[in-house]
């Protein structure tokens, strides 16, 4: 007899792989499957434990599939293959620990993001690396170390288990293994057939991202929508030019515009304490009931700002669109000049040429200060500011203008200069970008830290207010105040933005001035449902009086009979949004794209949060006009 080979049967020999090592990697598995149950903190109910039973179940049937490979490798292959094979099953380990990361922290698996890193460019794959706050050269040793460490680490610790299997063998039979395999997804399709039909569908949808497969073997059945109809396409830009140029011009006055898009920002934070300029300017002029974002990513929203347009269009419109904004081509043609000051690298996923043209042909000034490592955000956007107050001195800055401001500092690390007054402690470390650190347990400290980048923003803000009052530039002016997107802090379980779809990350403030804003006060607009779309109709609206253009989602906050409803998509890397959701200002649905003509419903969600009944015929009445709109 010799290395468990004898005479024996087939189904009684023992396995020649070492038992020990795939046992530490099962270990390693059930404590992130348990760790990630429990962080969750959702309590020990039905689904919790439903779904952590199951995720265990899927755990162990991966490593007996990898033991058995493994013992086919080690017993008809070269020994060096086997011990290949060995990294390659600690370098599982490690992507279900980076999907776990991803998951509780982005709501991506490791394989989607994956998937989402070879769809991008290699430029923008940089912008990408640049954002995390670490330098290209960290991010170089950090891959080289994991190419060198997995493997390293592999080895030893199969050295560990080989002495630990000297001292104490543990056989394992063919038999044996062969009836786990065998067993284990009869278990687990017992389980889908009992209990999976118990599990509500919102806590089926929120748990299953848990599972090291991310679905159960028998899914819950999809509630669909048959629409029937493809989505609508992009409008062909000929087109579209075509019927904007056609339109006569002609304005009396050309009031300044001042455009802020702040990073991150979560209207909740606004508070007289932490940004008193910005809280001063919302009571001042106009508010709204409720305000949306057009995405919960950056790159959807400035589109969607940009061009007036729902967000599902932003990856076809960054592959065919050349000619810039259509707004701003209609603020040049009314002879407005257009001045970009920006502490984000605009190039991001394209959107430069999205916005302002191939090669930015409609800003008539483009200032941009990219904030790469060691820069931080706040001193880029202390240079975008100082440089827009120089030019304000400059000749023609009264009048004829539409500044544009891109503010960075509330995006996490969330920074402020080192001499500026902390007004809220304690505070968390810099390096919160890492993410993998941060918890419940240290929430607060991460909050402050955001807290004070949003006051340094709010800083800024006041002085260029302040500058226009003294140039007698205020009363008269255009602004336009929003966030890009918000911020989540685990309210919904997610922390930052890009995850899901919660309105901490999807309701960033809107307030705007409207000159002396008596058109809107008459109008009551402030009790209307509003999002990024609806910016620039608005201005141009109210310049010209009226709204005579035809070719944007977004509508005039002075239209009558708005059609009262917002969409919002969700990131989804380099692609279009395949989530979004449709509110209608007192209920929220999410949806799904499901194939060819049909939306799966995700969730039906009253204003107050409550989950409501999915009934198909009721959400298509219900939210008819939306889908309409968005289905040919």
């Amino acid at each position: 007899m010799e290395g468990g080979k004898s005479s024996k049967s087939f189904w009684q020999r023992i396995l020649l792989i070492n038992p020990y090592y795939f046992a530490l990697l099962l270990i390693g598995m059930f404590a992130i499957n348990i760790y990630h149950v429990s962080s969750l903190e959702k309590g020990w109910a039905l689904s919790p434990v439903y779904f952590l039973t199951y995720a265990l179940i899927e755990s162990l049937l991966e490593v007996l599939v990898l033991v058995f490979i493994g013992n086919v490798i080690k017993t008809y292959l070269h020994k060096s293959l086997y011990y290949v094979f060995v990294s390659v099953c600690f370098l599982f380990l490690t992507l279900h620990y980076i999907d776990f990361v991803l998951v509780r922290f982005m709501d991506i698996s490791v394989y989607y993001g994956l998937h989402w890193v070879f769809d991008e460019s290699f430029e923008n794959f940089l912008e990408l690396l640049h954002l995390t706050g670490i330098s290209i050269s960290t991010w170089i040793f950090i891959f080289v170390g994991i190419l060198f460490l997995i493997p390293l680490s592999a080895i030893i610790l199969y050295g560990v288990a080989e002495k630990l299997s000297g001292r104490k063998p543990l056989k394992v039979t063919h038999k044996g293994l062969m009836k786990a395999l065998f067993c284990l997804p009869i278990v687990l399709i017992a389980l889908d057939m009992t209990v999976t039909p118990k599990v509500q569908r919102q806590d089926y949808h929120f748990y299953q991202k848990v599972l090291p497969w991310k679905s159960t073997l028998l899914s819950q059945d999809a509630v669909l929508i048959k629409m029937g109809r493809p989505l609508k396409k992009l409008p062909r830009e000929v087109e579209t030019l075509k019927k904007v140029h056609s339109v006569p011009l002609a304005v009396e006055k050309r009031p300044n515009i001042y455009l802020f898009i702040v990073e991150s920002l979560r209207q909740d934070f606004l508070t007289e304490k932490g940004a008193g300029n910005i809280v001063e300017f919302r009571e001042e002029n106009i508010q709204f009931k409720k305000t949306f974002s057009s995405a919960n990513a950056t790159h959807p929203s400035w589109y969607s700002i940009f061009h007036s347009n729902f967000p599902l269009h932003w990856a076809e419109a960054k592959k065919k669109w050349k000619s810039g904004s259509v707004p701003l081509q209609i603020f040049k043609k009314m002879g407005y000049k257009i001045h970009v000051y920006s502490a984000a690298q605009l190039k991001y996923y394209g959107l430069s040429n999205v916005m302002f043209g191939k090669g930015n042909y409609l800003a008539d000034s483009y200032n941009v200060f990219p904030h790469y490592f060691p820069t931080q955000a706040w001193e880029s956007d202390e240079k975008a500011v100082s440089t827009f107050i120089g030019d304000l001195d400059k000749k023609g800055s009264k009048e004829g203008n539409v500044f544009i401001f891109f503010l960075e500092s509330t995006h996490f690390n969330y920074s402020w200069p080192e001499k500026y007054p902390v007004n809220f402690r304690p505070i968390s470390e810099e390096k919160t970008n890492l993410r993998i650190s941060n918890s419940l347990k240290n929430i607060e400290l991460i909050k402050n830290r955001y807290r004070n980048s949003i006051h340094f923003m709010d800083s800024l803000f006041g002085k260029v207010l302040g500058r226009l009052k003294e140039k007698n530039l205020y009363d008269e002016s255009v602004i336009l105040f929003t966030g890009d997107h918000g911020e989540e802090f685990f309210e919904e379980g997610q922390l930052f933005h890009l995850s899901h779809l919660s309105s901490m990350q999807t309701e960033p403030p809107i307030y705007l001035k409207l000159g002396d804003n008596e058109r809107a006060r008459k109008n009551n607009v402030d009790e209307i449902v509003t999002s990024h779309v609806d910016l620039f109709p608005t201005v141009l609206d109210y310049l010209i009086g009226f709204q005579p253009f035809t070719v944007f989602d977004g509508e005039s906050i002075f239209k009558e009979n708005r059609s009262g409803f917002v969409i919002t998509g969700r990131f989804n890397g380099p692609r279009r949004p395949e989530e979004f959701f449709i509110h209608n200002g007192k209920d929220k649905c999410t949806f799904r794209f499901f194939g060819k003509g049909k939306l799966e419903v995700r969730s039906l969600k009253s204003s107050d949060g409550e989950v409501e009944d999915m009934d198909v015929s009721a959400i298509k009445r219900q939210f008819h006009p939306a889908l309409n709109k968005l289905f040919q």
